[in-house]
């Protein structure tokens, strides 16, 4: 019931926790999260690591000092976390840059070309 309380008086000021969520696709990483809905027996929160909302077990939860938390390692998104779309940015992102580096390249070369044949 504790624990409980401590999120409830965190959803209400607003204050960041800093916690240990024992499930999940990362689980004993250090989290810090905001708590804005509290249930029976779970809570959903802004984590502060992902910059999401998530849904943790509340039994699942271990509330952290700042001590505690300096030692854990933190959780961070990995390739996993990306939605498909974020997926489908990044690549896009990248093939736009080759697409541009084979076109400056190919531009330099048609200049090179026409440059030597004048010069003859």
């Amino acid at each position: 019931m504790r624990k409980k309380q401590i999120l409830i008086d965190a959803q209400k000021s607003g204050k960041t926790l800093k916690v240990k969520y024992t499930y999940g696709s990362q689980p004993n990483h250090a989290r810090e999260i905001i708590p804005l809905k509290i249930g029976n027996d779970k809570v959903i929160a802004k984590c502060l690591n992902s910059k999401t909302e998530k849904v943790f077990k509340i039994c699942k939860l271990k509330l952290l000092s700042d001590q505690q938390y300096a030692k854990l390692e933190k959780w961070e998104p990995n390739s996993s976390f990306l939605t498909d779309y974020e997926y489908y940015v990044i690549q896009k992102g990248k093939r736009d840059k080759y697409i541009r580096y084979f076109l400056i390249g190919f531009v330099l070369l048609v200049i090179l070309v026409l440059f030597f044949k004048l010069k003859q």
